[in-house]
């Protein structure tokens, strides 16, 4: 698995106007796979998209509402059923992004395994997934964050995925960063 932080560190050096940032994990079966996608034939889990000026609204529970429809939305233009927000398995995505916001972790998917598993004593399981994205400078950083999935193969297979429930966690820094971890559950 990659170190994100060194990932992370290093493109911010080739990229300094990094506009937003994502990583995608997946565990089906029992084995977990970190899935990475970019705009260019080289292997990295991180993508790139221009900055924008900020403009957006401070309420993360409205970003978070509005990716869930913006997810669903996408989804229903794809003919796939809504995905149900779990208000349990959101908390456990929102603690994965306020950590990442807060630096106790890097920006990716450190610890997905212990999300999973909390998951699994709140829903009995077939797989799960889970799509990470950091942004800053967006007028609207929920819908940078849901385009720059919908562009990546690694997070638009988990978007359209076989998933009934999701939970969505926003957080923001002090610095005016927004870190967005959404979790895919199929139940069984």
């Amino acid at each position: 698995m990659l170190k994100n932080t060194r990932l992370k560190a290093n493109l911010t050096k080739l990229f300094p106007s990094l506009g937003v940032v994502l990583g995608t994990a997946v565990i089906l079966g029992g084995m977990e796979t970190t899935q990475f996608s970019s705009n260019s034939d080289s292997v990295t889990d991180l993508i790139t998209l221009s900055s924008k000026p900020v403009n957006a609204a401070s309420d993360v529970a409205a970003m978070e509402k509005s990716v869930h429809q913006q997810i669903n939305k996408y989804r229903s233009s794809k003919g796939l059923p809504p995905l149900k927000v779990n208000p349990s398995v959101s908390a456990i995505a929102r603690q994965h992004s306020k950590s990442m916001a807060d630096k106790q972790v890097p920006f990716g998917h450190n610890g997905s395994n212990s999300r999973y598993q909390k998951i699994s004593k709140l829903i009995r399981w077939r797989g799960v997934a889970e799509n990470v994205a950091y942004n800053q400078g967006h007028r609207n950083p929920g819908k940078s964050a849901v385009d720059g999935w919908i562009k990546s193969p690694g997070h638009n297979r988990n978007m359209v995925g076989k998933y009934q429930v999701t939970g969505i966690g926003v957080a923001k820094n002090s610095k005016g960063e927004y870190y967005f971890t959404q979790l895919f559950v199929s139940q069984r």
